[in-house]
Order: C-alpha cells, then structure tokens, then sequence
C-alpha cells in the first residue's frame, strides 16, 4: 500500500503575506480604503487621493493627520501591529476605523510603497521605501506634517490576482464610489480625489452634512433630499432621504454610517425601503445618506476583514427605528393641506341685511381743482332711478344736494339644514350615456383568407372591446370569456417586439434637434465607456463630451427628448447591476428600460388607440407576457361568473 507522501509544512512568509493580501486588498480601492480610514483616525482634516489608471500604475493617499513616530516606522509594516486596540476586550467597542493592524503589511506585501511622514512637533520626516513586505531603505526626509503613502505596481508579484483586475476604467469608478462615500461620512474633513490629473471630487471640510452631498451629488440633487432627524430604540438617526425624481435604479446610492464608518447593510436597505415604499417607482430604488449613532458596545464591526459588514446586538430594534423615523419624516413632510369641510354651517341667526353709508369726503387741498370735481361728480353720480350717467372731469359740478343711497338687500346665506319649506327641490341626476361597445375595425374579405389561424378564431368569434377601467384594464368581451389587458404591458412588449426587430438590422435611433450634454457620475461614465457600443445598438447617439460627461446626439424612436436622460441614466444602471451579462443580454436589457418609457398605466387613450392596441396584439401573436414577465391579459369564463352570482351550482 502505497503511503501519502504529501506532508503537512508551514508556508513561507511570503505566502502568507500574499494570501493575507487578498483578504483585504481585493484591488486598488480595497487599499485606498484602508489608508484613507488611517488618515482619519490620525486625525486629519484634510486628505488627498490621487490615482493613475484606475490606480492600477499607481495611487497617492497623503494627510496632514499626526503622522507616524520615527521609532515606529518599521513596526507599521509589520503584521498584527496597530496602535488601536490592546486586550481582546477592545474589539467589543472599538471605536476607530481601523484596528486589524493588517492592512499596512497585506499593501505592502503585493506593491512598491513608499512612505514619506512626519510626526507632530518633529523637526525632521523619515521616508520608507518597501517592496514586496521588505523594508529596502530607511532614511531622514523634509516633508510636511502627516503621511504620504505613494503605492505603486499592486500585485506586480501576484500576477494571477492582478490579471483578475478590470479595466482602468473600472477600477476608476469603484475608487471614484468609495471616495464619494468617504467624503459623506465624514463632512468635516477636506477630501481632494484626482482621477489622471483630473479633479473628481471636492469637499469643503466645514461640517455641513449638506455641503458634502452636494460636493458629491451636485445642488440639483441636494434639492431633491428630505432632511431626517430623530431617535428611537437608542438609535440616534440623521442624515437625507430621496424619494419621487430622486430615486434610482439602484442600492449603490444607499449610503449608511455607523458612529462615522460607512457599511453596507441589507437590514438598514430594507428598513429605508420598507419606508419609502409607495414614494419611489417599482423597479427603482431611494437614495439616502444617513448616519446612525448608537453605544460602540451595541455594534461588532470584527465581522470581515474589509470591515463593510457590520452586525447589530438588537437588529430588530435598529430596523424599527430607521423605518419609523424615515416613515414619519416623509408623512409630515408631504402632509398634504386639511380638506375643506364639503357644506359651510351658517350661523343660526341670519345676518342683517348690509347697508352701504357714506361718510363725508375729505376737503380735498386747494391746489387740487382737478380733484375736487372728480370727487364731487362721484358723490352725485348716481341718479333717483339709479342710472350711472356719463362723467367728464373738465365739466363743472352739478349744484344740487346728492341723493341718499339705497341700501342693497342681501339674502341670507343657503343652508341644506333650513325647513322643508325653504329647501330647494333636490336635481334629478342626469341619465348616464350607455356606452356601447367599441368594434374592431372591417377588413376587406380578400384579406382575411390570408390572415393567420389565430386571426380566423378571433373572426370567428368577435371580441368586443367594452371599456377601460381605471384608464388602465382593457376589458374585452371574446365568446364566453371575460378578458382584461393591461394596456401598458401590452404597449410596452409591442414596443419591446418592433424595436429588437429593428436593432436586429441596424440602429433605431432618432436625431434630437439640439444635442443634450449630460453630466454623470464617475461610475456612470465608465458604464458608459464599457458599454457605448451596447447603447449605440439599443438607439442611443452619444459621444464623451469632456471629464465625465457625454454628449446626447440620438435617441431610441420610441423616446422623446424630455425623457431621453432619464432613460439613460436608468439604462447605465442597469448595466452596472449586470456587469457579466452578455452583450445580447446587455443590448436586450438596454431596451427594456426604453419600452418602460410606453404608455403608462392611468393615462387616458383615444377609442382607437385602445382598438389598435388589440389589433397588433392579435396580428402579430406576441408573446403573452410583458418584457419583464408580467402577464398581458387576464381572463374570466362565463361559467365562473355565474359561480360568483349563485346563478349555477358549483
């Protein structure tokens, strides 16, 4: 018998330095996260990120915090050395960002670093030169207050990770989130992020929880926000909420903070969605910053070592809290005004008849000739039979005493409460028109031997269009079937059915009359530079247009201008959320978000339309459910609606 030669040995440090490496830098941003939250636990008001291709050539992250301690620069590097925690009973409150002491050794371990710091009150920084967690070449350096870590070449020693790592573009855009989400949680820090040269983002550092997203969102967007505030269950909750225009086809623009460190959490996503729910449209998310301060003890943050994942000790009533105070803030913020009361209660004695009394003029000054006739022309002006004659200010008053006023009487207000007496007979209601059913349209007879099978059962028994409901359900009388269509589904799959036809053979796109420049987000613009050819198919014309934006020459023939941003944007999101999909997948996707631009449910149609929507349905034989898999039509038998009136026994 053969014997297992495969012995149990200890792995060289470098290996497990590397493999340590990959818990917490996944790619440039995973490392950029970790020097950053240093940066803000050495107390730094104002931080620089600057990277170059996505950082995967290199990235810079420099800070004017309280630097590094000369006789602690080679401890930095080392594995398991942090100077946040002490016992194991710190983890129970930790109360830093950082405290693994792991992410300083696991960079160092898969790049070229370079440290450059400089301790408060020191005369003199010391530069630090690593290359793959060995320590080259330490040496004095002039150089600013706080820390510079310049990283170059991650995993230029791990190449089957580095060939893992996406497109610069890519890479740009998840720094270009993470950054975004450092500046919203901490708006008292400065945060400066370059992207090749390029400013990206900026933050004024004054505090302003408000300042920040607007650095981050635009003041269009701030515009959109309600503003939260409140307490519960020992949950201190603040921050802003977008729902209606602000909400997106996404959770990436959920942002959380516990006690300042930004996670990622399903139970506070469904709590804030469970609040919002019926403000935001179906298929579409609400954007929100909110931070949340509770005891340090009530929360473990040692849950993964890229440290997102936060759990909760009474998650039951953190869910509670957020939920109510978002519910609540959003009610008495779109309270709507009291409605008035249907009939106005007179008072039970009927006022007075008015009586009109005029006292005596003014004399008016003895400058004023003019004047005085116009006023003394006014107060004989009306006559004993009550006509008004004609008045010329250039004629000289009449010279007689003016005629007392005749008082108007004024009936008392009607009441519904008087006696029968005095009530008027109540309105007959007028007879409602019968509405007769709509018919389809007659073809000649040579065309209807050449129309489908489907097309003969529909002639051989007729359908009757009867109605809308609700300017939503077809209802449509078909031989003993009651059937009933949503008229947006049908809408948006004959829309889905033509426009995949006609992308099949080249573009269907249409020239706007003046090109639309839209300005997007960091990630939306690499979206958008993955995917330009998937948008070209799907109809939509546009080009980059300077850093981040993009110019919009075209769009699908199913949209109209005022809606062609907001389809974009939606279908950018979309394919963010589908990163690995196929390219027909992609495309097909694209489409869907244009055909949700159809017509709508609740939108009133003329007869004929409602007539045509059936018509294609019936010549084209379509598939019987929407392009996202909602049913078309819906239908009730003769015989079940006699069941429900007792008119037949079951």
């Amino acid at each position: 018998m053969e014997q297992n030669q495969n012995h149990i040995r200890q792995l060289p440090p470098e290996v497990i330095g590397q493999i340590a490496a990959g818990e917490v830098v996944e790619r440039p941003a995973a490392a950029i996260k970790e020097l950053v939250e240093n940066s803000m636990d050495a107390g730094a008001t104002a931080v620089t990120v600057d990277i170059k291709e996505g950082g995967l050539a290199s990235f810079r992250v420099a800070d004017n915090g309280s630097g590094i301690q000369p006789s602690d620069i080679r401890l930095a590097f080392a594995r398991h050395a942090t100077s946040k925690i002490r016992t194991a009973e710190d983890l129970y409150g930790v109360r830093s960002l950082g405290f693994r002491g792991e992410a300083l050794a696991s960079i160092a371990a898969v790049s070229k670093v370079t440290c450059q710091t400089r301790a408060k009150g020191q005369e003199m920084g010391v530069m630090v030169r690593n290359e793959g967690g060995d320590i080259l070449d330490i040496q004095d350096a002039a150089c600013p207050e706080g820390t510079t870590f310049t990283v170059k070449e991650l995993f230029y020693n791990a190449p089957v990770r580095r060939k893992f790592l996406k497109k610069p573009a890519t890479e740009t855009a998840a720094v270009s989130e993470l950054m975004a989400r450092m500046i919203l949680s901490h708006p008292n820090i400065s945060f400066r992020f370059m992207a090749d040269g390029k400013l990206v983002y900026f933050s004024a550092g004054d505090g302003r929880l408000d300042s920040a997203i607007m650095s981050v969102y635009g003041t269009d967007t701030l515009k959109l926000l309600t503003k939260i505030d409140g307490n519960m269950n020992g949950v201190m909750l603040s921050g802003y909420v977008g729902v209606g225009d602000a909400g997106r086809g996404n959770r990436s623009h959920e942002h959380f903070y516990l006690n300042g460190r930004a996670m990622k959490s399903p139970l506070l996503s469904t709590a804030l969605e469970n609040a919002c729910r019926q403000r935001v449209t179906i298929g579409r998310f609400p954007m929100c910053v909110l931070h949340l301060t509770m005891p340090f003890e009530n929360a473990d943050v040692n849950v993964h070592p890229n440290k997102w994942e936060v759990r909760f000790q009474d998650e039951r009533g953190v869910r509670e809290a957020v939920e109510t105070i978002v519910f609540e803030t959003l009610e008495k913020t779109n309270e709507a005004p009291p409605i008035p009361p249907m009939f106005v209660q007179p008072d039970k004695v009927s006022p007075a008849p008015a009586k009109i009394q005029v006292s005596e003029p003014v004399p008016p000054p003895e400058d004023a000739p003019v004047m005085k006739q116009v006023r003394d022309s006014r107060l004989s002006a009306f006559t004993e039979d009550g006509a008004l004659p004609s008045f010329s200010p250039a004629l000289p008053p009449r010279e007689r005493e003016p005629l007392p006023l005749r008082p108007i009487e004024r009936p008392a207000p009607y009441s519904l409460h008087e006696s029968a007496g005095s009530v008027l007979p109540p309105r007959r209601p007028e007879p409602i028109p019968e509405q007769k059913p709509i018919p389809l349209p007659k073809e000649p007879e040579a065309e209807q031997m050449e129309q489908p099978m489907v097309e003969q059962q529909f002639r051989q028994k007729p359908i009757r269009v009867l109605g809308v409901a609700f300017n939503t359900y077809i209802i449509m009388e078909y031989g003993d079937l009651l059937i009933l269509s949503d008229q947006h589904a049908v809408h948006e799959r004959l829309l889905y059915e033509k426009f995949m036809k006609e992308t099949a053979a080249a573009p269907a796109s249409q020239a706007m009359l003046i090109p639309q420049v839209i300005n997007l987000s960091p990630q939306e613009y690499a979206c958008f530079e993955e995917n330009q050819e998937t948008l070209m198919k799907a109809g939509f014309d546009l080009s980059p247009f300077g850093d981040t934006s993009v110019q919009l020459r075209g769009v699908p023939i199913i949209l109209g201008q005022p809606q062609a941003e907001t389809c974009l944007r939606e279908a950018l999101d979309e394919l963010m959320d589908n990163p690995s999909a196929t390219p027909a997948d992609r495309t097909s996707r694209v489409i869907q978000m244009a055909c949700k631009h159809a017509v709508k449910g609740g939108e009133r149609l003329p007869e004929d339309s409602v007539v045509q929507l059936i018509r294609d349905v019936i010549d084209q034989k379509v598939t019987p459910t929407c392009p996202h898999g909602r049913p078309l039509m819906v239908q009730l038998t003769h015989a079940e609606l006699d069941k429900r009136f007792r008119r037949i026994q079951s």
